[in-house]
């Protein structure tokens, strides 16, 4: 697994600071990464790499940290953001983007540490599968938990809806419900016949929870008994997806 990693600090002492501890930390992991560094939001943009995790100063000439992230976030809504700032007054606006971590300067090693550390096991998890039995054709389908947008109750079945296609399974909801957990943590159930992928929910009431992908839009059912935990494990998984 190769890491693209961007940092962008205006200011040049803090970014070469900055540049060291996060390529050390990076380093003592053994993982293989390419850390680009950048004083100027908009020469950030114009970059092709899609990154994977970003570290953005806040308080820029042209463009602030939290307008970055909104445009990094364009081109892979999945990329991880820290943030490293001397003001704590964007902490806000900073959960708006899913940010894991919110450092103030000078950067506490621990936890820039642990905050990478949820990055690292987020995509390996992020390259987790399991197998399931096609109802229509028999065949085994092996999918990338990561894809599956939800998955449904359809009786002695199950309907799953992937970003590329769907279909029913051979497998009960309860099997295929508990192949999921066994390897991730990023799904919550609004409605015992739902299990949703969190990293595609947009919004959520106290009675539907509306998700998204590639201009495909779904509705799902949330009971009110289930709204607490799933308010609760949302938040929670913002966190790292």
């Amino acid at each position: 697994m190769k890491l693209n990693a961007a940092l962008c600090d205006d200011d040049a002492v803090a970014l070469a600071s900055e540049a060291e501890l996060i390529s050390g930390l990076l380093s003592k992991k053994g993982v293989e990464f390419e850390l680009q560094l950048f004083r100027s939001p908009r020469d950030m943009l114009r970059s092709n790499i899609i990154y994977d995790i970003v570290f953005l100063d806040i308080e820029m000439d042209g463009m602030n940290g939290i307008e970055l992230a909104e445009k990094i976030r364009e081109k892979n809504r999945n990329c991880f953001v820290f943030f490293i700032t001397n003001y704590s007054v964007y902490l806000d606006k900073a959960f708006d983007v899913r940010a894991i971590r919110y450092l103030t300067k000078p950067v506490d090693p621990d936890r820039l540490r642990a905050g990478i550390d949820f990055v690292l096991d987020s995509i390996e998890s992020a390259s987790k599968k399991i197998s399931v039995t096609n109802f229509k054709n028999k065949l085994t389908v092996e999918i990338e938990i990561a894809d599956i947008i939800y998955i449904s109750n359809s009786g002695r079945r199950t309907q799953i809806v992937t970003k590329q296609y769907e279909f029913e399974t051979e497998e009960i909801f309860s099997t295929v419900k508990q192949m999921i957990e066994k390897e991730v943590n990023y799904f919550a159930t609004p409605h015992q016949s739902y299990y949703v992928n969190l990293k595609y929910v947009t919004d959520y009431t106290k009675t539907d929870v509306q998700m998204s992908y590639g201009g495909n839009t779904y509705n799902i059912l949330m009971t009110r008994r289930r709204y607490k935990d799933f308010d609760i494990k949302f938040f929670e998984a913002a966190k790292v997806i």
